[in-house]
């Protein structure tokens, strides 16, 4: 039988969960039935790893952007049309708001046999004003009803969805993300000599006790609160090294505002890195400081490097972090818990190696490349049947 086309759509490929987990399932994609296309912007930290697939066609629309702009957004919507009629695309599988709203109404009127949407995180979580999310919300309800199945990452986001804005619950398929746990191997599974070097490359001595945060400098992930726990740390615990890995709008003023408050030598800016696996092998507690999510791959990550986790219980992190067992959890914006957690970490590490083994083992049994896929494969080849 001839391959099914199948079409992804996203925006700009940043290092984010939605971007790596799109990329991780064109990879795992099974070429015997299905011919893998992207559709996506022509620029991000990832790019060059779309570029390396195999097999994988790529369709740059530089229109698409995340910002809302009505006239590029139209723009982007025809191209996408027009692509999606001149390849003859049987499935169209769009992630996030903007692009999934553009990219399903292009894939029905370009009479695509199945549309599909994984939601990473709905658009009314985010902290904006009412004018703006009730727009949102208007477009996601209405672009629903033209969507086959609506993929959550999470129970959150499912409660969520099926509250405010698809009541129809055999619309919906739970798939876990999934990381390649091979790659991520922690303290445990990585050699100590092949770990100084990278000591040495970030000028931190091996004794300290290293905290990580790994997320983008927007408002989601509340730069603000991060900061403000560092400090109260590091105001406790001055050996304490924090390692910031991301970029973002607002990288440059707070790390203007860590200089003024005399923290620099205690925080790293890192930027965008492509060794967050190698990273996470010298980081000794992770911390996330969102105001919402919906499933955060770098938890995921964390875990399977066997690295405790300190966070805000926000949208799907409690179906990751259990409290007292692999890590803690606490109300987003209280920095003096999250911090008082991170000291309780610092000053412990039976109860880290304890966490550790227990983030590893509950990983492996959910969040292993090899169970997303297999609901990946499932929806695809199912189309109509019920999924729980």
């Amino acid at each position: 039988m001839p391959k099914k086309k199948i079409a992804h759509i996203i925006t700009q490929l940043e290092l984010g969960g939605a971007q790596k987990t799109t990329l991780l399932i064109l990879k795992y994609l099974n070429t015997d039935k299905y011919e893998p296309h992207l559709i996506t912007s022509t620029d991000g930290p990832l790019a060059d790893y779309a570029y390396s697939l195999p097999q994988l066609k790529i369709f740059n629309v530089s229109s698409l952007t995340s910002r809302i702009n009505p006239f590029r957004d139209i723009i982007s919507f025809f191209k996408i049309l027009r692509y999606l009629k001149r390849e003859k695309i049987s499935i169209v599988h769009t992630h996030s708001t903007k692009a999934g709203i553009i990219g399903r109404w292009a894939g029905t009127l370009a009479g695509c046999q199945s549309i599909f949407h994984t939601v990473h995180g709905w658009p009314f979580y985010i902290e904006a004003n009412g004018f703006f999310r009730s727009i949102l919300l208007f477009f996601e309800r209405a672009t629903s009803s033209i969507t086959e199945r609506i993929v959550v990452v999470s129970n959150a986001d499912l409660q969520a969805g099926l509250k405010r804005v698809c009541k129809d619950r055999s619309k919906y398929v739970k798939i876990y993300y999934g990381i390649e746990s091979q790659l991520f191997r922690g303290k445990s599974g990585t050699d100590p000599q092949q770990r100084t070097p990278l000591f040495k490359s970030l000028n931190i001595d091996q004794g300290r006790c290293v905290v990580g945060s790994i997320a983008c400098f927007k408002p989601q992930k509340a730069p603000q609160d991060l900061i403000k726990t560092a400090s109260l740390v590091i105001d406790r615990d001055k050996d304490t090294q924090f390692l910031l890995i991301g970029d973002g709008a607002l990288r440059q003023g707070y790390e203007d505002i860590s200089l003024s408050l005399g923290l620099k030598p205690q925080m790293k800016f890192l930027g965008w890195r492509h060794d967050v696996n190698a990273l996470l092998s010298v980081i000794d507690i992770l911390v996330l400081t969102s105001h919402w999510e919906g499933m955060p791959v770098v938890l995921l990550e964390a875990m399977a490097s066997g690295v405790p986790v300190v966070a805000t219980d926000v949208g799907g992190v409690s179906e990751i972090v259990k409290h007292g067992l692999n890590g803690f959890l606490e109300k987003k914006g209280a920095c003096e818990d999250l911090a008082g957690d991170i000291l309780t970490l610092i000053k412990s590490p039976g109860k880290r190696r304890e966490f550790s083994d227990n983030a590893r083992r509950s990983f492996l049994e959910t969040f292993d490349i090899t169970c997303m896929m297999d609901g990946i494969h499932r929806l695809y080849e199912a189309r109509s049947e019920q999924f729980s």
